[in-house]
């Protein structure tokens, strides 16, 4: 039986859980959902795990960050408004 994330990626869900808090976490519920759903909103990797859709051009350093609506982005995918 796999383990759950949280045992396997402590590391990768600690900084979720901490971005929940601190920013809106339907926001952040939506970039996860979006990746899982292939969208190139989320991508985590830790432990040899791998969960969402990594971006096909290089990745965002943490000082690059802007975390911010995802309407439009989830709009312009065909999503719900």
């Amino acid at each position: 039986m796999a383990k759950p994330l949280r045992e396997t990626m402590p590391i990768c869900t600690g900084f979720i859980d901490a971005c929940r808090e601190d920013f809106c976490a339907e926001e952040i519920n939506a970039a996860i959902k979006a990746g899982m759903e292939g969208q190139q909103t989320f991508y985590a990797s830790e432990n040899g795990v791998t969960v969402g859709t990594k971006s096909q051009d290089r990745g965002i350093c943490l000082a690059e960050m802007v975390i911010g609506s995802l309407r439009a982005t989830t709009q312009a995918a065909g999503g719900e408004k």
